[in-house]
C-alpha cells in the first residue's frame, strides 16, 4: 500500500495522466470541428438546385451550369455559417423580419383550413354579407359657387341660378370654376363623400330629386346645385355570383384563427417581463 501511494504521487505519472486527458480533448474537439466544417451536398440537394433554376429560367441547367449551382451552394453555406459564428445574425432587423415571417410560414403549412362545406359556406356569406353587397351609386352633374364673397351671396347666387337652369342655360354658363369635375359617374357614397366631406350636398347626391336640377346644398366648398343623372341601389348578390370570393374569405378568416390560436399556445411556453426605467 505505501508503495501504491508513493507511485501515485510520481510526478511522472501526473505529466502521462495529464498527457493522456489533453490528448482525448483534442481528439473530441478535432471531431466536432470536422463534423461543423462539414458541407454535404446530397442529390436531394442538388435536386432542389436543380429544379429552382428551372422555375427561374424555363430549363434545366447543364452540366456546367449544375457544377456553378453547387460552388455558389457551397461558397453560400460557407459565408453563412461564418457569419453564424460571428454573430451577424443577433440584432439584425432584417433577419429578424425573416425569421419570424418563415415562422409564419411555417404555422400555415401545419394547420392549413379545410375546405368549407356548402352549409358552412351559407353560414359564412350570410354573416358576412356587408362584404358582399355591391354599394350604391350614382352620376351626378353639379354647378358650384365659391364662398369668396360670403355665404349669404353665394347661396343667393346658387338660387338665381336654379331658375336659369329650369330655363335650359347652359350649366357651364353658370357658377365658379371647381377645382375637380363638374360630371361623376358612377360615384360610391363613400367616394362622394371623401370628395364633398360629410356635407349636405353628399347626402343629397343619394337622396335628392333625380333627373332635374335641385338645390342649393352646402358642401365642405360652397354651395351647389345638383343634377342626378342615374342611381343604383345597393344589391346583394347570390352565393352563386360571389361563391369563389365567400370560399377564399372563409379560408382567410379560417387560416387567420388557427394561426392565432398556435401562436398563443406558443406565448403559453414564454414568460413576458416588462421593466421599467
Amino acid at each position: 500500500m505505501n508503495a501504491i501511494r508513493h507511485w501515485l504521487r510520481e510526478p511522472l505519472l501526473h505529466f502521462v495522466v495529464a498527457g493522456f486527458v489533453l490528448f482525448v480533448a483534442s481528439e473530441l474537439r478535432g471531431t466536432a470541428g470536422q463534423d461543423d466544417a462539414r458541407i454535404v451536398v446530397t442529390p436531394e440537394r442538388e435536386a432542389r438546385l436543380a429544379t429552382r433554376y428551372a422555375m427561374q429560367f424555363g430549363a434545366p441547367p447543364d452540366a456546367t451550369k449544375m457544377a456553378q449551382l453547387v460552388d455558389d451552394e457551397i461558397q453560400e453555406e460557407i459565408l453563412f455559417r461564418r457569419g453564424i459564428e460571428l454573430g451577424l445574425d443577433r440584432d439584425d432587423e432584417i433577419v429578424r423580419r425573416r425569421i419570424v415571417q418563415k415562422m409564419q410560414f411555417l404555422l400555415e403549412d401545419l394547420s392549413a383550413p379545410a375546405e368549407p362545406s356548402e352549409t358552412e359556406l351559407n353560414a359564412f356569406f350570410d354573416k358576412h354579407a356587408e362584404r358582399y353587397t355591391t354599394p350604391a351609386r350614382a352620376s351626378f352633374t353639379h354647378v358650384y359657387f365659391s364662398l369668396q364673397q360670403g355665404e349669404t351671396k353665394a347661396r343667393s347666387r346658387a338660387q338665381a341660378a336654379l331658375t336659369r337652369l329650369e330655363h335650359g342655360v347652359d350649366p357651364m354658363q353658370v357658377g365658379d370654376p371647381f377645382p375637380d369635375l363638374y360630371h361623376f359617374a358612377t360615384y360610391e357614397s363613400e367616394q362622394v363623400r371623401r370628395l364633398f366631406g360629410n356635407s349636405e350636398f353628399a347626402s343629397a347626391v343619394f337622396s335628392a330629386p333625380s333627373t332635374r336640377w335641385v338645390g342649393p346644398y352646402r358642401s365642405s366648398y360652397g354651395w351647389h346645385l345638383l343634377k342626378v343623372d342615374a342611381r343604383q341601389d345597393a344589391a346583394r348578390p347570390t352565393l352563386a355570383e360571389v361563391r369563389d370570393r365567400v370560399r377564399t374569405d372563409f379560408l382567410l378568416d379560417a387560416q387567420a384563427r388557427t394561426n392565432q390560436a398556435a401562436l398563443s399556445a406558443l406565448a403559453s411556453e414564454y414568460q413576458v417581463v416588462r421593466t421599467k426605467l
